[in-house]
């Protein structure tokens, strides 16, 4: 058995930094940063400052230095993390700022595989740093020994021939790994110039997974739909596929619940057909990247014929449009459709009229029927994307979330670049810190009475507490509670109503009319507790924890009465 982590690169990291004296570390909330987090923010060697915005926390720094004379060292998380380090270290590299910058990175196999939260991450502008350092994964002594002098290396350089900003570019790593046994597959690619290739699909159970997009065209949809009419296949989807046909299924709940044994046993696909961008579904990811899940073939199919392997399975590319690989593989023909009625029946034998506190989940178990149709929705990533996932949607209600670099900023921006050019409802789902990085947007002169933003107010990242934790050692640099009080203010100061709720009562007696027609934008700040978004979410994953035979539920359901 062997163990993978980062935590010997942040022990090496700690040691040489009191070594050289570095006292003073901005941190930026994240996940990834977390073990470095936790190796500073009690040792009293340090003094540490939480940053919410990336953005901020650069030019902080540079502050700091200017005051102090001395080295600083940030902390960031990965994906869009490290680009917004960008403009400071602009100036700090041309302002000769000793600063070091910690970013975090996953591992290189994940690059350009529309894996969430992965974007190359040593990639700055060359005016941005002296030099990027990326440090290895530790395995044995070698690895030891190689970080060690790269480690030292950095810090030497925050002085050498002058002084400037480093990046050190730390690997985010942290798994048991019991035994492997590699399976070593080939990956063609076809195209329509070369021909596609004949191909069986019969007896094959087959999930096309749609990812992120914008409404189909009708030319693509009717393509899909014939191909599943003449295949036993359906087509798995969530909020961001923007997809609405005879063989979908919304399995988000189910996935959330499902162990991976019973995937494995009853709902794992014998083809994997991936169409779109990012799924931006981490329940679809984890079941679908699983060393358990043996025996699937993933193929690609897009115009791009990228070799893109994010369920480490791909066998083959189509390099062709999402019509024409449909109609080649579609016949007149029809068949028995038994893996999209036995993924149906799960969805629907699902229970969501969950009786939840006042959260982020309740909110989208009460609001999602009331939406009104034709309305777009944007979604921030993690927590807001994640919670509404679980409930439907009426199908001309479209769906978008920066889920493609996977930041946390600017999906205000976005949603409301999309509002102007929009004659329907536009309804942003935002939490506190999301909305810091982007409040500036608020005061766009273009806005018009058609935005509506649903503020989550959570008092700082609730998605790093949704697993059991030490609450109050994370809210402080982790989950950077504290920085914002309310949006009420800046709300009435850029033009919006702004309205509030602290209960469910307060929300319900304001729902209906923050969906009507306003004169003016609305801003709906509702005040929510990381304790009840926790037990919120716990509350529906244990209704829906097994899933793998609806008819046994019912029984167990029955039994239930029975004995009350």
């Amino acid at each position: 058995m062997a163990l993978f982590s980062n935590f010997e690169n942040i022990k090496i990291l700690v040691t040489l930094l009191k070594k050289a004296n570095i006292r003073h570390i901005v941190i930026n909330p994240g996940t990834t940063n977390i073990p470095f987090i936790n190796a500073v923010q009690d040792d009293p060697f340090f003094t540490c400052y939480s940053i919410v915005d990336e953005r901020s926390a650069m030019y902080f720094a540079i502050g700091l230095y200017l005051q102090t004379g001395e080295i600083i060292v940030t902390s960031c998380t990965s994906a869009q993390a490290t680009r917004n380090y960008v403009p400071g270290l602009t100036e700090a590299f041309y302002k000769k700022v000793p600063i070091l910058a910690v970013t975090m990175e996953k591992h290189p196999r994940f690059l350009y595989q529309e894996y969430m939260q992965a974007p190359h991450q040593s990639s700055l502008p060359k005016d941005c740093v002296k030099k990027t350092i990326e440090v290895p994964f530790i395995r044995d002594e070698n690895d030891y020994l190689h970080s060690t002098r790269l480690i030292n290396e950095a810090i030497l350089e925050l002085t050498h021939r002058g002084t400037g900003p480093v990046q050190l570019c730390i690997p985010w790593l942290d798994f048991t790994l019991d035994e492997f046994t590699p399976s070593i597959r080939a990956v063609n690619r076809y195209s329509m110039d070369t021909g596609l290739p004949e191909v069986s699909l019969t007896g094959k159970k087959i999930m096309i997974v749609v990812g992120e997009h914008r409404p189909f065209c009708t030319k693509d949809q009717q393509a899909i739909e014939r191909f599943c009419t003449c295949h036993n296949a359906m087509v798995y989807v969530n909020l961001l596929s923007n997809y609405h046909g005879r063989y979908t299924v919304a399995g988000n709940l189910a996935l959330t619940a499902m162990a991976i044994d019973t995937f494995v046993s009853g709902y794992a696909p014998d083809i994997l057909i991936s169409i779109g961008g990012q799924t931006g579904d981490y329940p679809f990811y984890g079941k679908l990247s699983s060393a358990k899940v043996t025996g699937v073939e993933h193929w690609r199919v897009c115009e791009d014929g990228n070799v893109v392997d994010t369920y480490d399975k791909l066998t083959k590319i189509f390099e062709c449009s999402i019509s024409a690989f449909f109609q080649t593989y579609s016949s007149d023909a029809s068949c028995e459709h038994s893996y999209y009625e036995k993924w149906k029946a799960l969805v629907d034998s699902q229970k969501t009229d969950v009786d939840l506190p006042f959260s982020n989940l309740y909110v989208a178990q009460t609001m999602h029927r009331f939406v009104p149709k034709s309305s777009t929705m944007y979604f921030s990533i993690l927590n807001s994307l994640r919670v509404w996932s679980l409930f439907p949607l009426d199908s001309s209600i479209i769906c978008y979330s920066n889920v493609a670099a996977f930041g946390i900023d600017g999906g205000l921006s976005a949603c409301i670049g999309q509002s102007v050019e929009s004659e329907h409802l536009s309804l942003m789902i935002v939490g506190d810190l999301a909305f810091y990085y982007d409040m500036n947007s608020l005061g766009i002169r273009h806005i018009k009475n058609n935005l509506r933003i649903l503020l989550v107010n959570n008092n700082g990242g609730t998605e790093f507490k949704l697993s059991p934790c030490d609450r109050k050692s994370r809210d402080r640099y982790i989950c950077a509670s504290g920085h914002f009080k309310n949006a009420e203010g800046w709300a009435n100061t850029c033009g919006f109503e702004y309205r509030s709720a602290r209960t469910k009562e307060e929300f319900n007696a304001q729902m209906d009319s923050f969906l009507s027609d306003s004169d003016k934008p609305i801003l709906f700040e509702i005040f929510v507790s990381d304790a009840n978004e926790y037990d919120a979410f716990q509350a529906i994953l244990g209704e829906n924890v097994l899933p793998a035979n609806p008819l046994k539920r019912k029984v167990k359901q029955t039994i239930k009465k029975l004995l009350k």
